[in-house]
């Protein structure tokens, strides 16, 4: 058994972790509620942006794939995809999941260029040996949106230059403070089938956003025509790489949110096994005093009788 000096030196040094843990996590839940007030009060203008997109291209007589680079589909290239992690590490499984989650498309689609958001996700895929083309790091918590613009800029140069066969966003959707989901999105080539599965994944399921998409969200077969001025190719050129760095700096948002709420999440649990490691240690410390109480007694009686006779 340990020595009561070094059980209680133990004790100690737990106690001072679970003081560090419990501060991290009353800084964490406030990040979070601001990351999250953030995320859902942009989510408004994203659902705007895609309701209008969906509403110009249904009016449009021809193929509207041939109007804009954003729009076309290439066949044989590579794929593209933009990973969202976090610079900091002490948040649970959050980088875990989406890098689990990226190893498995890398896994499928070998032939793919990344796009890596965050220090966690760019360290972890180069010492892989996986072809990162670009990296984004240093974003504060929370975020702006001139910092997410480069991304959106770096995506659109290489679809319309490069012309990658896709863009893929792999992030993590803040869905509660307990509950949040990797999502692997395609974002480019715009579609119809990409553009109801970004405003699927974007719409809150409760609380004060919950009926924007009712509200925004439009019959377009009834809607009225579009009159376009001065063409539509000009007005896609406009709106798609607004709608571009909207998408991008949701998903930074999003990640933002979510690695605030695991950190969280995973302090709490930390404290808690703090707790219950101080509570082991304090009854193995009495145990261990009683044991030398015990002992220091019975060299006294024996020395007493030893004297006595």
């Amino acid at each position: 058994m340990a020595s009561s000096k070094s059980i209680k030196n133990r004790i100690r040094s737990t106690k001072s972790i679970k003081q560090i843990t419990k501060a991290m996590e009353a800084v964490s839940a406030v990040k979070m509620r601001k990351s999250e007030q953030v995320a859902i009060h942009a989510r408004p203008y994203a659902l705007a942006a895609l309701e209008i997109l969906r509403g110009v291209t249904a009016k449009l007589d021809t193929d509207f794939s041939t109007l804009s680079p954003l729009l076309s589909v290439s066949f044989n290239k590579p794929i593209c995809l933009v990973i969202v992690t976090s610079d900091k590490g002490l948040a649970g499984s959050f980088n875990t999941n989406v890098l689990r989650k990226a190893l498995a498309f890398l896994k499928e689609n070998s032939d793919t260029e990344i796009i890596a958001v965050g220090k966690k996700g760019r360290d972890f895929l180069k010492r892989r040996g996986f072809n990162v083309i670009e990296s984004f790091t240093g974003a504060g918590d929370f975020t702006e949106l001139s910092e997410t613009s480069p991304v959106a800029e770096i995506i659109k140069k290489g679809f319309t230059e490069k012309h990658w066969s896709a863009v893929h966003l792999l992030y993590t959707n803040f869905l509660s403070a307990l509950k949040q989901e990797v999502t692997n999105r395609r974002i480019l080539p715009f579609d119809f089938e990409s553009l109801s599965a970004i405003v699927d994944g974007i719409t809150p399921t409760r609380g004060k956003y919950a009926n924007m998409p009712e509200v925004l969200g439009k019959d377009i077969e009834k809607s009225s025509a579009y009159v376009f001025e001065p063409s539509p190719k000009e007005v896609l050129d406009e709106l798609l790489p607004a709608l571009l760095e909207i998408e991008i700096y949701h998903a930074v948002l999003e990640g933002n949110a979510s690695e605030h709420s695991s950190r969280m999440i995973a302090m709490r649990n930390a404290s808690d096994n703090a707790g219950e490691l101080i509570d082991a240690l304090t009854l193995q410390y009495n145990k261990a005093r009683q044991a030398q109480i015990t002992k220091e007694l019975t060299e006294i009686t024996a020395g007493a009788s030893a004297l006595e006779s």
